[in-house]
């Protein structure tokens, strides 16, 4: 993932090992890679890493800064094959001005911290608690257990939508992790759930899916890419990168 930042942010697309037949979308939309973003990225002010050896996929938060100096939030995940060849370039990218610029300049580095051995879930209960999650975005029934909602916050590329008077992003009244998917939100149900990184030691998540909004006159979707810090079993932070994308069908990818 650093020497793809570093060929990225260097416009050498040519130095990324992807395969001939690799599969490279942003934002859902198959595209070339001297054509994303990040042809458009003057410098990188701040980065997350997460990679998980049983999959394959590697995945890179940065919060960049724009050749007109805009700041932009972008998720990268790699999927690495035979040879440290990739096949799949997947990037969320979040150029819009909700995106806050001391958030994504200044990632929370904790993220990235090692947890004690008591504080670490096996993997398959990782990967459960996240499949209950996107489960809740469905259904709007939360599982409080698995949320520590005295502490837990959700950040929508940098913009704190828990626990704050007013939800600039989503609209309405202060709410928590939990009663953030409760109620009657507008969106649901998440389909083509992926989980392409899983870190035990971390406590780290990371989860994908397409979020439909049936009720919207055209059908609206929302491509959303997470990371949830877990500690002791419940969830104390989110991450999220969410886009309305209309016209796609598919967020593409096998697995």
């Amino acid at each position: 993932m650093q020497a793809f930042f570093a060929a990225a942010v260097s416009h050498r697309f040519e130095k990324v090992p992807a395969i001939q037949s690799a599969e490279i979308r942003e934002n859902a939309r198959i595209i070339a890679l001297s054509d994303s973003t990040w042809a458009k990225v003057r410098a990188i002010r701040s980065t997350l890493v997460f990679a998980d050896a049983v999959t394959g996929n590697v995945v890179g938060r940065a919060g960049v800064e724009l050749a007109d100096g805009k700041p932009a939030y972008l998720s990268t995940r790699l999927k690495v094959v035979a040879d440290g060849k990739i096949s799949d370039i997947e990037i969320a990218a979040d150029t819009s001005n909700r995106v806050v610029k001391d958030y994504v300049w200044n990632l929370d580095k904790s993220l990235e911290k090692v947890l004690a051995p008591e504080e670490r879930m096996e993997r398959i209960a990782l990967e459960a608690l996240l499949l209950r999650y996107f489960m809740s975005l469905s259904t709007h029934i939360a599982v409080k257990a698995d949320f520590d909602d005295s502490v837990c916050n959700r950040y929508h590329s940098g913009a704190q939508i828990t626990n704050v008077a007013r939800n600039a992003v989503e609209g309405g009244l202060a709410r928590t992790c939990v009663s953030s998917v409760e109620g009657n939100p507008p969106w649901g149900p998440a389909t083509e759930q992926r989980v392409p990184v899983i870190d035990e030691e971390r406590g780290i998540v990371i989860g994908i899916t397409l979020l439909h909004y049936l009720k919207s006159p055209r059908n609206s979707k929302m491509y959303v890419t997470e990371v949830f810090k877990i500690v002791k079993g419940k969830i104390v932070k989110i991450d999220n990168i969410g886009l309305m994308q209309d016209g796609i069908s598919t967020l593409g990818f096998a697995h």
